[in-house]
C-alpha cells in the first residue's frame, strides 16, 4: 500500500472572517492549501507553510495543530493528511499571476471564503463549512503545546 502524508493549513485572516481555500484544475471543489511532506528537508508545519506559499504566493505562520485525518484516494492508497492553524503575515491580497509555482502544482483558483461563502460550494474536508467556523475564535486563543516540540 502506498502511503503519503500531507501538510494542510487552514489560512484563518481574523480581520475579515475569512479562509483561504484552493480549487484544483477539473475539479469541482475547494479545499485548504497543502502539499506532500519532504521529511528530509523540513519538519511537517514547515511543509504546510512551504506549501501555501507555493500554491498561494501568501506567507503564513502555523498557529496550531487542528486535526489529523485519514483519507483514501484509490484502494491501494492511503493519505494521512495534517491540518494546521496558519494566519496570514503578509498582505492578504492574492496575486492571482502567482497561483501555483510549484510546476507539477495542479492549483488552478485561490480565494477568501467568509462563512457564508463556503457554505455554498462544495469543501473539503466538509468540517470547514461548520465546525471550524463555530470554533474559530477559541482557536485562535487557545495555545499549542505541539508546537514547542517540533520548533
Amino acid at each position: 500500500m502506498k502511503m503519503r502524508i500531507v501538510a494542510r493549513a487552514v489560512v484563518y485572516d481574523s480581520k475579515s472572517e475569512r479562509i483561504l481555500l484552493v480549487k484544483n484544475r477539473g475539479q469541482d471543489f475547494w479545499y485548504p492549501p497543502g502539499g506532500g511532506w519532504e521529511y528530509e528537508k523540513e519538519n511537517i508545519a514547515e511543509c504546510a507553510v512551504r506549501e501555501v506559499f507555493e500554491e498561494t504566493g501568501l506567507k503564513v505562520q502555523i498557529k496550531k495543530l487542528l486535526y489529523v485525518q485519514e483519507f483514501h484516494d484509490a484502494l491501494d492508497s492511503i493519505s494521512f493528511e495534517i491540518f494546521w492553524l496558519a494566519e496570514p503575515i503578509t498582505e492578504t491580497t492574492l496575486d492571482v499571476a502567482h497561483v501555483d509555482a510549484d510546476a507539477d502544482g495542479k492549483v488552478e483558483t485561490v480565494k477568501w471564503f467568509s462563512k457564508g461563502e463556503s457554505g455554498e460550494v462544495k469543501v473539503f474536508p466538509k468540517r470547514l463549512q461548520n465546525s471550524f467556523w463555530e470554533n474559530a475564535q477559541n482557536y485562535q486563543q487557545d495555545e499549542d503545546s505541539f508546537l514547542g516540540v517540533i520548533e
